[in-house]
């Protein structure tokens, strides 16, 4: 109970509904996935830690944690591992209030392994029978040959704060996973956001994605998601989403790491010990939902949160204007979103359809510049889509400087596959940005853990209109 009042107020004004609600209120949502095959969460997998020939342990005098090694591993490399550990278990389980990582039952330490060429990653050791809800034990490994610097302490505070999730909330779907560790490695090492620019360039690169794909760019993601490690377009774009966790962090959140810790709290789950894949229910979109219902506003959902999180990535990098998430202003050009359009002032009608349809919770894009538009002149937009999906739209004034003036969202309802708007008092803006997103099928609750997702096209057509209209 301690640790669920602290991710209660951690989490700030927002009121998060607990299992109980998410119980009573979905009764019918698991047997509406088990008879579309879509009841479960992402495949337990268990990996054996390297073995050394002639190993060499080093242990903290100060936390519970050993690093692991060949004996013919540099001692200075040992050391720098075990300090930049230590710094990161330090923050992580004192600032940031996460749980410890569990520990090996017979070293009584939380092992790191350091091996010649080897992928950095954490992975599942074993779960513990005794818990009454989902809870593992895992190790870390990174490559023998790593140095120090700031890369090192961004990838142990990562790998950490992985681990804590395992002890945790194990069942958090992989992509989930490795996003909200990636965004609580900045709070530890902010020097690490700027590392990620390549990771942000891909999930900016390709907004039609669903926000939690951990196949991205996969041929075959049904047999991609038992592999690992992950391609290296999936786990850039697993990285890349920790923006979606800053930015609710940022803006939601009262304390650093508050929605993420709050998000592990909120979803224990309990899975057969001799099942294949966990039961991540509730997940941890199940959390945003009953966390942000009717808390932005009167009415909203968290429709209106991904509406907000579409908007605030259009201004991440070079293109951050000191509203929105200006810790990510390091990344540059790299955080730039990708247009779906870039256009002149429609003096003429003209109709406008994606260039990729967005999966759920992927978005689009359209710029209008205001170059040539008579004074006072209006933009009408109607807007339709396909069924069996839920969009939201907002009209972002823009300043000469890219800076935000104000935005306007079209209503619309659970229902809806059209929206239309006129945008007034558009003297000062110098462009348009128009944002959409697609919150999903409104019938099924939007689950992580669902690995496919159907993307779903949209026509936009806009026209100006003069004031004497």
């Amino acid at each position: 109970m301690a640790a669920l009042a602290v991710a209660l107020a951690a989490v700030g004004p927002v009121l998060v509904t607990p299992q109980a609600s998410y119980a009573a209120e979905n009764e019918d949502i698991p047997a509406k996935r088990a008879a579309d095959g879509l009841l479960g969460g992402g495949p337990i997998v268990y990996d054996p830690p390297p073995s050394f020939r002639h190993e060499a342990r080093t242990c903290s005098p100060r936390v519970p944690l050993c690093v692991r090694s060949e004996r013919t591993v540099p001692g200075t490399t040992i050391l720098a591992v075990l300090a930049s550990a230590e710094r990161a278990y330090s923050t992580l389980t004192g600032a940031l209030d996460l749980p410890a990582p569990d520990v090996d039952p017979d070293t009584l330490a939380y092992d790191v392994f350091l091996a010649e060429g080897e992928t950095a990653r954490t992975t599942l050791a074993a779960r513990d029978v005794r818990s009454n809800v989902d809870r593992a034990r895992s190790f870390t490994v990174l490559d023998a040959r790593v140095r120090p610097g700031c890369s090192l302490d961004a990838t142990m505070a990562r790998e950490l704060a992985r681990a804590a999730l395992f002890r945790s909330a194990p069942a958090t779907d992989r992509a989930s996973a490795i996003a909200q560790a990636t965004y609580l490695s900045h709070l530890v090492a902010p020097c690490g956001v700027a590392l990620e620019a390549d990771a942000v360039a891909e999930f900016q690169g390709h907004p039609d994605r669903a926000i939690t794909d951990p196949n991205a760019g996969e041929v075959a993601p049904e047999i991609a998601t038992w592999s690992w490690p992950p391609s290296r377009t999936s786990e850039l774009h697993m990285r890349g989403a920790a923006l979606f966790w800053s930015r609710l962090d940022w803006a939601f959140g009262r304390n650093p790491g508050g929605i993420v810790r709050a998000t592990w709290a909120l979803a224990p789950s309990i899975t057969p010990l001799n099942a294949p894949r966990w039961h991540d229910e509730p997940d941890v979109f199940d959390v945003l939902r009953f966390t942000f219902k009717n808390a932005l506003s009167t009415g909203s959902t968290i429709a209106d949160l991904m509406l907000d999180f579409a908007v605030a990535r259009a201004f991440i990098g070079s293109s951050d204007d000191g509203f929105h998430q200006p810790e990510w202003r390091s990344v540059g050009e790299a955080g730039a979103v990708r247009l779906d359009w870039d256009i002149p002032w429609p003096h003429t009608p003209a109709r406008f359809a994606p260039r990729a349809a967005p999966a759920p919770t992927g978005s689009s894009y359209l710029l209008i510049h205001r170059d040539g538009a008579p004074k006072g002149s209006r933009l009408r937009a109607e807007i339709e889509w396909e069924q069996h999906a839920l969009f939201r739209w907002a009209f972002v004034k823009l300043d000469k400087d890219g800076r935000e003036l104000g935005r306007n969202v079209i209503a619309t309802s659970e229902r809806a596959t059209e929206a239309q708007m006129t945008l007034v008092d558009l003297d000062d803006a110098d462009r348009v940005l128009v944002v959409g997103v697609n919150t999903g099928d409104p019938a099924f609750p939007f689950d992580p853990n669902d690995e496919v997702w159907e993307p779903h096209g949209w026509l936009v057509t806009l026209a100006s209109e003069d004031s004497a209209h």
